[in-house]
């Protein structure tokens, strides 16, 4: 018969009996991992059984171990799932041999010899990304691993926290697992982070790459910044120029970023802009499919109205009357003109090619940071614009285009977001606004109604330095360590505002990330961090018990040979 205990602390290390036992909430999660690291009991995989506490990154809602009672499964797992969901859990199994971490999975009909047992039942845990798993011992000491979730995200999930905790236990015949039971949720639906691929390209086999690492800690939303004024990365076919020439510049010198000097195509096929790239709609179908199978959304963002400068080198009809362009568009002058039709029907088309390459359902970003007004104000087609709203004040023209555009995309099921700026116009409630300066204008936006994502650069701006240490790549200026970046702490809410905040997101520009490497090396272990705070209700404060579990995090990330930076002793 199996036997599923009620699971007590480390025997030995506690007063507590199996039959009192303790439900383990994610503040005495913290408590005892850290204790337990001071007791020696986080040990090397291979070394003796380690407790899935002091490995699950980010940390799950309850958990409770025995490491008294190692439960042993075999290296290769056969895994049973009933009929209706069998081709669900098969593809996901497909999915985790190719992950490369813990292979040899595959399905078994037999659910009396099977070593692994899933099901899709119940009721969601308040959100469809929620699991259970167990792990108890048969007569011998065998185990049988139990996943449960109501919806293929959970079951998904907790198929990750299963490749970290069997990970962490690989002996030379298998796994040796101390028996656990775990429940788990997320604190937030939105969990992610944004690439720049506009001031640097990356493949898509780089995204995908970045897509596989994101999934194995929970993360849920890659926000991809596809435009802004170095470069345009989607194609648009109704606007071929903005990928035959905008998507393509003259290398920089030495790499050394200097918007100032960044040259653009300036015909199709120019022979001296070989540097660059973009994505057909073709291919970016592709990234959508491969990172919906690892329950990541990906998010796209068309920078407007500033920040336009590749549109506008583009299609010349979309800058301002008195523009001197392109010399007063590289000194801040990048803002479309609002007041030529030409400029709503280009974004119209352009949303338009988005609802057929992203699914309902879909976020799209609209930009609106960074806006400068000042081409607006001597532009006639501007001006007579304002003069038909009846106003005077130029932030009124912001304010119609982002009502028209975030109401166009709205249409058929997308949600809109513009960072926080946008939030300032007061155009509609509806709009999610990504916090970027900080928490005042993250909640700012959460008392306006605004659905709210927190994305404070002074924590989760991954393109700061990680320490002030010289050996450090060259980065654009900041410092963030990574217990800054754990520490982070929500802005004060009243109860009806603090529903309103949806998440966190770490944000990656790449002025100086000029390949993946680099990428990987400012996001990691950085990510780990925003993960565990994203998903995990803990105390920022218990700094000592992540790093523990971040340090075996990273072995994981080195299997797949992601270029992060390692942990430093002063971290």
């Amino acid at each position: 018969m199996p036997r599923l205990f009620y699971f007590p602390w480390v025997k030995g290390l506690c007063p507590w009996t199996r039959k009192s036992g303790m439900r383990l909430t994610r503040e005495r999660f913290h408590r005892m991992s850290a204790f337990l690291a001071l007791a020696g009991c986080l040990t090397a995989a291979g070394e003796a059984p380690v407790p899935a506490e002091n490995i699950l990154l980010p940390a799950p809602s309850e958990c409770r171990s025995d490491v008294s009672v190692p439960v042993r499964l075999p290296l290769r797992l056969a895994v049973y799932a009933p009929g209706r969901d069998a081709g669900t859990v098969e593809a996901l199994l497909n999915i985790l041999n190719a992950q490369g971490i813990v292979t040899g999975l595959s399905m078994t009909g037999d659910r009396n010899s099977a070593d692994v047992l899933c099901s899709l039942e119940g009721e969601p845990m308040k959100t469809e990304e929620g699991y259970e798993m167990r792990l108890e011992s048969r007569d011998g000491g065998r185990g049988v691993l139990h996943l449960r979730a109501a919806a293929p995200q959970g079951l998904f999930y907790a198929w990750q926290s299963a490749v970290q905790i069997l990970n962490a236990n690989r002996t030379e015949g298998g796994f040796s697992v101390p028996a656990f039971s775990i429940r788990d949720v997320p604190r937030f639906e939105w969990r992610g982070i944004m690439l720049d691929v506009s001031r640097h390209f990356f493949t898509m086999a780089e995204v995908k790459r970045m897509i596989d690492t994101m999934s194995l800690f929970k993360l849920n939303r890659l926000h991809l910044h596809l435009t802004d004024g170095p470069g345009w990365r989607l194609e648009i076919k109704k606007y071929p120029l903005l990928t035959t020439m905008s998507a393509w510049r003259v290398p920089l010198a030495n790499g050394e970023w200097n918007w100032q000097e960044v040259k653009l195509a300036i015909q199709e096929n120019d022979p001296e802009a070989t540097y660059g790239g973009f994505y057909t709609q073709e291919q970016m179908k592709e990234i959508i499919a491969y990172a919906r199978n690892r329950r990541v959304t990906v998010v796209p963002e068309i920078e407007l109205p500033g920040h336009a400068y590749a549109a506008m080198h583009a299609y010349g009809e979309l800058v301002c009357d008195g523009v001197n362009f392109p010399v007063e568009g590289k000194k801040g002058r990048d803002t479309v003109c609002m007041g030529r039709p030409e400029t709503m029907q280009f974004v119209k088309d352009v949303v338009d090619e988005l609802k057929t390459i992203f699914p309902p359902g879909s976020p799209i970003h609209l930009g609106h940071d960074e806006v400068s007004t000042e081409s607006w104000r001597n532009c006639k087609y501007c001006q007579s614009r304002l003069k038909g709203l009846n106003e005077n004040s130029l932030k009124a023209l912001g304010r119609d285009f982002l009502r028209q555009v975030a109401a166009y995309v709205r249409q058929g099921g997308y949600d809109a977001i513009v960072w926080d700026e946008g939030g300032e116009l007061e155009a509609d409630k509806h709009i999610f606004v990504m916090a970027w300066r900080g928490n005042d204008f993250a909640a700012a936006a959460a008392r306006k109604g605004h659905p709210v994502i927190l994305a404070p650069s002074s924590h989760f701006y991954f393109d700061y330095y990680q320490s002030a240490g010289s050996t450090e790549p060259k980065a654009i200026g900041g410092l963030i360590p990574l217990k800054q970046v754990y520490g982070y702490e929500l802005p004060e809410l009243s109860p009806e505002e603090v529903v309103k905040v949806r998440g966190l997101q770490a944000n990656i520009w790449t002025e100086y990330l000029y390949n993946m490497g680099l990428v990987e090396y400012m996001a990691w272990p950085r990510a780990l961090a925003l993960a565990e705070r994203a998903w995990s209700d803990c105390d920022p404060r218990d700094y000592r018990s992540f790093r523990a579990r971040a340090a075996m995090a990273l072995k994981l990330l080195e299997k797949l040979a992601v270029k992060y930076r390692p942990l430093g002793e002063d971290e």
